[in-house]
């Protein structure tokens, strides 16, 4: 993400000064966080806005929106966490270069570890979502979709029992287990032509049991890269109309 060390600067001694709250949100760390999201969609979509397919463009304005949304929360999330840090257990003010080393950590943390990571999923989301129009497009031709998983040392709990499964292309347990199915997923769904499964329901169902929340959807069908079970959406009462004005912050999908 491009943050320069001069803007974090300027957003903990804002953050310090109390021109920069959860209430009056930064809009520079907001547009980097959309900007560098934004691009793991058009990277995982295969196109922009420039190049789209005009039966792809819904879809794409929908991930690109959501991104905004998504973006919105995380910037309310991490300035909140971020402002907590001027006061210590102990309900001290901290100094000022006690704050700035902790401001500091804590951005390198939202921004550079989280950070990887979602841009991550927008890309797995994004080109999921993608495929699936395609899929939708072709089903009469190639009914039934594989669930296709990565097997080695790192392959999860989740995707393991699910590799090799056929079921058709309509089938409700794709409304669930359609990849991204937990963070750094690499599985694919292939459409084939092969029998179904017999049982799929039943490895389906089990590993739903195990999934988080946030994965259970399919980026194609919803148009979300990120749902509203992701932890930055997890608003207090008073704040909730605040989150649906997206922390009144600007919406430019095609900017």
């Amino acid at each position: 993400m491009k943050f320069t060390n001069k803007q974090i600067d300027n957003l903990l001694k804002g953050i310090e000064e109390g021109r920069i709250n959860e209430y009056n949100l930064p809009e520079d760390l907001y547009d980097a966080i959309v900007k560098y999201l934004k691009k793991g969609v058009f990277d995982g979509f295969g196109s922009t806005f420039n190049n789209v397919l005009e039966q792809d463009k819904e879809l794409l304005t929908q991930l690109v929106e959501n991104i905004h949304i998504f973006s919105g929360a995380k910037t309310y999330q991490q300035v909140k966490e971020i402002n907590s840090l001027l006061v210590n257990e102990d309900g001290e003010l901290v100094t000022q270069s006690e704050f700035t080393k902790l401001g500091k950590e804590k951005f390198e943390l939202w921004n550079d570890t989280w950070g990887e990571t979602e841009y991550k999923t927008a890309i797995g989301q994004s080109q999921m979502a993608s495929k699936w129009n395609e899929i939708e497009r072709t089903k009469d031709v190639l009914p039934n979709l594989e669930y296709s998983a990565v097997l080695d040392e790192n392959t999860s709990d989740i995707c393991e029992p699910l590799n090799g499964i056929v079921a058709p292309v309509d089938d409700p347990i794709w409304d669930t287990i359609s990849p991204l199915n937990h963070f750094n997923c690499r599985c694919l769904i292939l459409q084939v032509d092969s029998e179904v499964t017999e049982n799929y329901e039943d490895k389906a169902q089990e590993v739903e049991g195990n999934m988080q929340d946030l994965f259970k959807f399919n980026a194609g069908k919803t148009g979300e890269v990120f749902t509203k079970d992701h932890p930055y959406f997890d608003v207090p009462e008073k704040d909730k109309a605040y989150a649906k004005r997206n922390f009144d912050l600007p919406i430019n999908i095609e900017d």
